[in-house]
């Protein structure tokens, strides 16, 4: 059987057939175990305890070598102390979190969010504060006494990121 030679393909050519020809976009960090790891690359210079409030405060920590599906090398990584990082002087530290538990303050952040936005004393605000400023203060009293009887009700659905995706 004859061996067919694989074709080189340059990275300008990956690209334009790629679609995403603005931006090469972010990469995922091959994980050994990928479904159990939600992983952040974490700027050690926003500030001086920046790595120590992602541990102490928010729950990650640092990713392990062992951690991952590939030398860290093949990544843009090294291992410097132990820690998986990048940049000149290791700047970028790769962290993880259990999904699980990232999915949770997921969650709870998003009904925060959806209750200082979208609560029912924000929406008659927004609503009587509009009417106010366009039809004058008669308008909005009147808005303000009948909003009492309106029900918000909010939903999610699913939206596919990838126009071939159903």
């Amino acid at each position: 059987m004859a061996q067919t030679k694989k074709r080189d393909v340059s990275i300008v050519e990956r690209r334009l057939k790629s679609g995403q020809v603005f931006s090469a976009g972010s990469k995922p960090i091959p994980l050994i175990d990928p479904e159990q790891w939600e992983v952040r690359i974490v700027n050690s210079q926003i500030h001086d305890t920046h790595l120590w409030s992602m541990q102490a405060d928010k729950g990650w920590v640092y990713l392990a070598p062992e951690d991952l599906a590939v030398s860290p090398n093949e990544i843009g990584f090294r291992v410097q102390d132990g820690r998986v990082v990048r940049g000149t002087h290791g700047q970028e530290v790769l962290m993880k979190m259990p999904k699980s538990d990232y999915r949770a303050i997921q969650k709870a952040k998003d009904a925060q969010n959806r209750q200082n936005t979208f609560g029912k004393k924000q929406v008659k605000a927004a609503i009587v504060g509009a009417a106010g400023q366009a039809e004058g203060s008669q308008s909005a009293e009147f808005l303000d006494a009948q909003l009492n009887q309106v029900r918000i009700v909010d939903t999610r659905e699913r939206v596919p990121l990838d126009p071939n995706e159903n």
